[in-house]
């Protein structure tokens, strides 16, 4: 998509100018998202913004209705009729507002949080694994998950700050008119100034809402790596620590600076330009008034109720410029918003139903994380953008073509950063190929549906997660029915040799796990969190296995028996280990051999050996520590 430069124009930091159209829009379709999540909140903000401009408005007609009752000599039953009507009536709209504001509108907003986060969560669960590579675009997702909630909130107080003193304007302009005209065109004359001004003042606050972004996310990994348990033991011992505090007071200062350089123009925009009008327009207006009255043309009363009236008017018109001018800026964040939600990966899903697995072809693939990072996402053109030099660099994987058969077990080997993990982020379609091709069963697995595809295949990835959940609803990978599931999840807790510490657990598999959620949950072992993630692969009948160094964390002993296990439980199926450990290899029917992205060993165990190569130095090596 190429940009359209006589339809839209950019500043020079990437942001689009915000035409009254592009506001209008933005603001209008958050509404309708809003009424169609959670309409309740809606509801609330017109009831509320109809009470608050009565309000408005009845507190300046009371105060007329008053002091002409006084300057006419009503009655003293009239004027405490009038005082009744108007109590009433400010109870009522102040129950109702309190009502309102602790009840029902915090009911419906929490609604609407549930909707935006769970259409956020969804989209980031369709983004590539090279979103996360590329800082511009994680700031920009780091911002929606943050930002995304108080933003609609910000639109619906906006449309009832509209609303309510429009309702009060409307109510009181023509009694304005007849009382002081003189009044409105100066009230108006402070009006335009709000608006350059407010405007002026959004423009700075977007701009300066980004530095703090970037700042904020690097501050929030510090602070992150001290809050976690899993840092907590590095921390202690080693001088990371010192490390981080310098990182830390450098990105303090950075925010101090930018605090310095926004608070600075706050101070010339709302201080000196807003303040200083809006200054000399209160003085005009009571020394106008003062005048009229020393001239017999207004007493007391009617004076009092006069700049009553003319100041409601005027804060009215002061809070509806305030209101308005939010809109811009809620656009502004909005267009972000709506480009994060029609982000497009460059994984794109296939349309194809996948066969039963059979052979799979890598076919002359290379690979460069250097060229995903490059690749990034354009908010505006809505599409990956590529850089200059598309071939620069085959780091992780160059031209590797190997064939798996159905009911392989085969073993990929190499030292760390040889491209072992690499190649099966490619086969689980995390990233597609720069070049090449992957095939199953003779085609390319672009053209399958991508969940379906992934669904075949089992996986533990050498970087497993362990989740704040149950060991159950982390066995079952969230999907867990106790009444169907519960056999299923002890058969493949046993096949992975975690029974013993099962049985130490009072809760069973109903234990949660970490205590993120629960104070009495468990916090598991290396080895134990991964005889976990190893049992996900036994409870699910996958048709191809994917074990990344699945025994990183376990003795020699649990290795060999968890290794059985995954041998007896894939029968029939394949099997593919990576390992830089070659114990497990010895059981492969094949083994590929990688060092720095290329393939340059095949064979049985025995082959590579008498070959005398790579993988036999290696294997050497390894096996004299254990003699």
């Amino acid at each position: 998509m190429s940009k359209d430069k006589n339809a839209v124009r950019y500043r020079k930091d990437g942001t689009r100018v915000q035409t009254f159209g592009r506001i209008l829009r933005n603001n209008f379709v958050m509404v309708l998202k809003i009424a169609k999540y959670s309409p309740h909140v809606v509801i609330a903000c017109i009831l509320q913004s109809v009470i608050t401009g009565l309000r408005g408005s009845a507190s300046a007609i009371f105060t007329v209705k008053l002091f002409d009752g006084l300057d006419n000599g009503e009655s003293l039953p009239v004027l405490l009729t009038y005082i009744a009507i108007y109590a009433l009536w400010l109870s009522f709209a102040t129950a109702f507002g309190k009502l309102n504001g602790y009840i029902y509108t915090p009911w419906a907003k929490q609604k609407l949080d549930i909707k935006i986060n769970t259409e956020l969560f969804n989209k980031v669960r369709t983004m590539d694994e090279a979103c996360f590579d590329d800082p511009e675009f994680y700031d920009d997702y780091v911002w929606a998950l943050n930002q995304t909630c108080g933003q609609a909130e910000g639109v619906m107080n906006s449309l009832k700050n509209v609303i309510s003193p429009v309702i009060t304007f409307s109510s009181l302009v023509a009694v304005m008119l007849t009382l002081e005209p003189l009044m409105a065109v100066v009230l108006g004359l402070l009006a335009i100034s709000k608006i350059f001004v407010v405007i002026a003042g959004n423009n700075h606050s977007y701009k300066y809402e980004k530095k703090y972004n970037t700042l904020w996310r690097l501050r929030n990994y510090i602070r992150r790596v001290y809050f976690r348990q899993d840092r907590a033991k590095e921390i202690r011992t080693s001088h990371v620590s010192e490390l981080l505090i310098r990182e830390h007071t450098k990105n303090t200062e950075e925010y101090a600076k930018v605090g310095r350089e926004s608070g600075t123009k706050y101070f010339l925009i709302y201080t000196l330009c807003d303040g200083l009008v809006s200054d000399l327009g209160y003085y005009f207006i009571l020394i106008y008034m003062i005048f009229r009255m020393n001239s017999g043309l207004l007493l007391i009363g009617g004076f009092a109720a006069a700049v009553n009236m003319l100041w409601k008017i005027q804060y009215c018109l002061y809070d509806l410029i305030y209101a308005v001018g939010e809109f811009p800026k809620h656009s502004i964040f909005l267009e972000r918003y709506y480009a994060f939600l029609e982000n497009e990966p460059r994984v794109r899903n296939g349309k194809e139903s996948v066969p039963e697995p059979g052979s799979i072809e890598i076919r002359n693939v290379s690979f460069s994380y250097d060229f995903t990072q490059n690749m990034h996402f354009d908010l505006h053109e809505k599409d990956w953008v590529k850089p200059e030099n598309e071939h620069s660099g085959y780091d992780a994987l160059k031209d590797v073509s190997l064939t798996v058969k159905k009911g392989e077990k085969i073993a990929i080997v190499g030292y760390n950063g040889a491209g072992k993990t690499t190649l099966i982020k490619l086969i689980m379609r995390l990233y597609d190929p720069v070049s090449g091709q992957i095939l199953l069963n003779g085609r390319d697995i672009r053209e399958f549906d991508l969940e379906e595809y992934r669904s075949k295949i089992g996986v533990v990835f050498q970087d497993y997660k362990i989740f704040a959940a149950s060991i159950a609803e982390n066995v079952m990978k969230g999907n867990y029915n106790p009444e169907t599931d519960k056999e299923k999840v002890l058969k493949a807790l046993e096949s992975a040799g975690f029974t013993e510490k099962l049985e130490s657990l009072s809760e069973g598999v109903d234990t949660m796990l970490t205590k993120e959620f629960d104070k009495k949950g468990t916090n598991l072992s290396g080895g134990e969190g991964q005889k976990i993630a190893i049992a996900r692969v036994f409870a699910h009948p996958y048709d191809i296995i994917i074990m990344d160094e699945p025994s990183s964390a376990l003795d020699p002993i649990a290795e060999y028996e968890v290794n059985q296990e995954i041998l007896k439980y894939a029968e029939g199926k394949t099997v593919i280990f990576i390992s830089h450990r070659l114990s497990t290899t010895r059981m492969a029917d094949r083994i590929y051999m990688f060092d720095s992205g290329s393939l340059i060993e095949t064979g049985s165990h025995d082959e590579l050996m008498k070959l005398n190569g790579k993988y036999a130095e290696i294997f050497k090596l390894q096996a004299e520590k254990y003699q």
